[in-house]
């Protein structure tokens, strides 16, 4: 994990050493920041100077704070769920996953309540895609694929539901599956804006079809793309894992990793994520 050692509070960091920590960001693809104490209204404000930030008003999102997304399995006194996601483990996805383009390209996470059980892992979708021979990276270079919404997309739902109680999944719109047919489809391989290097964009949970030069491929084709990719990118030497503890903030880039949790033990674990991009940072 990309660990920066310095403990200086976030909020006393200069642009300059913001920006620093951008390029870091970019260029490692996350980095994880230490022994913070943050309220909400400070970790929103430390996330504007870097950009946009993504503001909703889901269940999730605290009427005080409607930047931040509350991730726990905690419920309240009623038992209705007060965070996104739950207890159980997490399948390989991308904020925005599901999305054919989305602006908030960075993802922040603060420890509020740890689990020590709980592993949180990121796969670099860049490294994998520069390790490749010429060829095969003219090969993925060919496809797009084709996203949309899928109900057991990031974890199973199956018994997690009631008809009182949904499961976040069905209460949180998750992007392409709304707009017109030919929209919801983007290029496998792309250029991230800041750097310039290519990345996998490998959609797991939300990859319905492919293209290969604009003929859509068949089902089985699809599958077989899907293995091809799953064995290019879920290799050992491309991952990092991550116990969060109190005081943790993890800054991570949405194009350049893709990231997973295993499931939840001790249901008080919290976690504020915010998302947004780079606007103010001058590269």
């Amino acid at each position: 994990m990309n660990y920066i050692k310095s403990l200086k509070p976030l909020l006393d960091y200069t642009d300059s050493e913001i920006r620093d920590l951008a390029r870091q960001v970019v260029t490692k693809g996350h980095v994880v920041l230490h022994e913070q104490k943050l309220t909400k209204q400070e970790h929103i404000e430390w996330c504007k100077r870097w950009g946009k930030m993504d503001r909703n008003e889901y269940f999730m999102n605290p009427e005080d704070a409607r930047e931040i997304s509350i991730v726990s399995g905690q419920r309240d006194e009623n038992g209705k769920r007060i965070g996104m996601f739950g207890k159980d483990e997490l399948q390989w996805h991308q904020n925005g996953s599901a999305r054919h383009q989305f602006e908030d390209c960075i993802v922040s996470l603060y420890c509020v309540e740890e689990c020590v059980d709980t592993v949180f892992s990121i796969c670099s979708q860049v490294d994998c895609f520069a390790d490749l021979p010429e060829e095969r990276k003219e090969y993925f270079r060919q496809f797009d694929i084709k996203l949309d919404y899928v109900e057991d997309g990031i974890y199973s739902i199956v018994g997690n539901d009631t008809e009182e109680e949904m499961s976040p999944e069905h209460e949180i719109n998750t992007g392409a599956w709304y707009y017109d047919e030919g929209v919801d489809r983007r290029p496998l391989v792309s250029k991230h804006h800041v750097d310039g290097r290519e990345y996998l964009y490998f959609c797991v949970p939300f990859m319905v079809g492919a293209y290969k030069n604009g003929v859509e491929l068949s089902e089985k084709e699809v599958d077989a793309l899907y293995d091809e990719l799953w064995d290019v990118l879920f290799k050992s030497k491309y991952m990092q894992h991550h116990v969060f503890r109190r005081g943790d903030i993890l800054i991570m880039d949405q194009l350049h990793t893709i990231h997973r949790r295993s499931p939840i033990r001790f249901m008080d674990r919290m976690l504020w994520r915010t998302a947004f991009d780079y606007s103010n940072i001058k590269f």
